[in-house]
C-alpha cells in the first residue's frame, strides 16, 4: 500500500518525499511499538487512509464499505496521537501528518475538522516559516523541496475548505515569498520530472498538476473575496462586477494554459484505462473550476436571484438575464458531465 501511495497520489501531490518517507517506515517498524516516534506512526497511518480511500485495489477487491471501514481505522490510529502531533517539537513530518489528516477528512459532508486541523496546521506552518524562502535557505534541495511541496499542499486545502464552507481562509497570499511548483528543480529520484508533472499514456504530453491546484486554489480564494466575503457584500455594484471580472480573467487564463489533452473529456482519451486515479484528479480539478465559474457568474441553483429568474421564465412572466459567459459555462458543464459519466464508478475517489 505504501508503494501504491507513492506512485500514484505522493507523485501527482507530493506530501513526503518517497526515499525520506520509506527510510521512515522501515525504521519505525524496526523498532518495538513502545520504542516507536508517535508521529512517524501517524504519518504511517495517514498514508494507509488515504490509500485506502482514493485507490482501488489492484486485485479487484471493490467492496467500498470494507474499504471505508479501513479507511476510518487508520485515520482513528493516527488520531489517536494527535496531541503528540501537534504539540511536540515542531518537525515537518508533523505538519505532513497533519496535511494528510486534513486530505483524508474533508472528503466529509461536514467539514468542521477538516477546517479545524488546517487552522492549526497552518499555525506550525507559520511556526516553521514554510510560507518564507529566506527560512529554508540554509536547509539543503531537497529538504528546501519538501518545505515548498508541504506548503503550497497546505495552501490548496486551506483555499478549497474556504470556499467550500464560505469561511475565510487562513493563509494571507501577501505574507507568502516561495516558489511555484514549476519553478523548483526536478526530483532526483524521477525521470527528471517535477514532482506533480502527469503525462498522457504515451507520453506526448504532460502538465505540473500540483502547479496547476495550486494556481487553481489561488482563483478560489479570488471567487471567496468576491462572493462571500464581508467586504464583497460593502461593493457597490460596479465593484461587484469590477471584481468577477477579474476572478473569471484569471480562470480564462489558467484554462488556457491547460494542454488540450487534459482538458476535461479528453481526459478519458489520454489517460491510460487502468489509471483511475489520475482520472479522478482530473476529475476534481475540471469541478473546481466549473465551481468557479458557477459562483463568479451566479448562474447556479444556491443562487436566490437566479432562481427566481429561471421561475419567472417558465411563468412567462420575464426574459431570464444571461451571464456573459454562460456560452462557456454550458459548454464546460457539457463537457465534464462527459467525463465524470466515463470516468465514475464507486471505486474511484472524487472529493479532492
Amino acid at each position: 500500500m505504501i508503494e501504491m501511495f507513492l506512485n500514484k497520489i505522493n507523485s501527482v501531490l507530493p506530501l513526503f518525499h518517497a526515499g525520506t518517507f520509506l527510510r521512515l517506515v522501515g525504521e519505525c517498524y524496526s523498532r518495538t511499538p513502545r520504542q516507536r516516534d508517535p508521529v512517524a506512526w501517524a504519518a504511517i497511518n495517514v498514508v494507509l487512509a488515504l490509500t485506502c480511500q482514493q485507490i482501488s485495489p489492484p486485485d479487484g477487491d471493490g467492496d467500498v464499505g470494507a474499504r471505508a471501514d479501513h479507511t476510518t481505522e487508520y485515520l482513528n490510529r493516527a488520531q489517536s496521537v494527535i496531541s503528540d502531533v501537534m504539540l511536540s517539537e515542531t518537525r515537518l513530518l508533523n505538519i505532513q501528518t497533519l496535511v494528510g489528516m486534513v486530505m483524508v477528512l474533508q472528503s466529509a459532508h461536514d467539514p468542521t475538522q477538516a477546517l479545524i486541523l488546517i487552522a492549526a496546521t497552518i499555525r506550525l506552518a507559520h511556526k516553521m516559516g514554510l510560507q518564507n524562502r529566506a527560512t529554508s535557505a540554509h536547509l539543503g534541495p531537497e529538504e528546501r523541496r519538501q518545505h515548498n511541496h508541504v506548503f503550497w499542499l497546505v495552501y490548496i486545502l486551506d483555499k478549497d475548505l474556504s470556499l467550500r464552507a464560505q469561511q475565510p481562509s487562513i493563509q494571507v497570499d501577501d505574507d507568502i515569498d516561495l516558489d511555484l511548483p514549476h519553478s523548483l528543480p526536478a526530483d532526483d529520484d524521477g525521470d527528471g520530472d517535477a514532482p506533480g508533472v502527469v503525462a498522457t499514456s504515451d507520453g506526448n504530453a504532460r502538465m505540473n498538476y500540483f502547479l496547476a491546484r495550486v494556481q487553481l486554489a489561488n482563483i478560489e480564494g479570488g471567487v471567496y473575496d468576491c462572493i462571500f466575503s464581508t467586504r464583497a457584500a460593502k461593493r457597490s455594484p460596479e465593484e461587484r462586477l469590477a471584481a468577477a471580472d477579474s476572478v473569471l480573467g484569471a480562470l480564462e487564463k489558467w484554462q488556457a494554459e491547460i494542454p488540450s489533452e487534459f482538458g476535461g473529456a479528453a481526459v478519458i482519451a489520454s489517460m491510460a484505462n487502468d489509471d483511475s486515479a489520475s482520472i479522478g484528479f482530473f476529475c476534481i480539478l475540471h469541478s473546481i473550476s466549473l465551481r468557479c465559474m458557477t459562483l463568479v457568474s451566479r448562474a447556479h441553483a444556491w443562487n436566490e436571484e437566479w432562481v427566481r429568474g429561471v421561475h419567472d421564465i417558465v411563468r412567462g412572466t420575464r426574459k431570464l438575464q444571461l451571464p456573459v459567459i454562460w456560452s462557456a459555462l454550458v459548454y464546460q458543464a457539457r463537457d465534464y458531465m462527459i467525463l465524470f459519466e466515463q470516468a465514475w464508478s464507486a471505486e474511484i475517489w472524487f472529493r479532492w
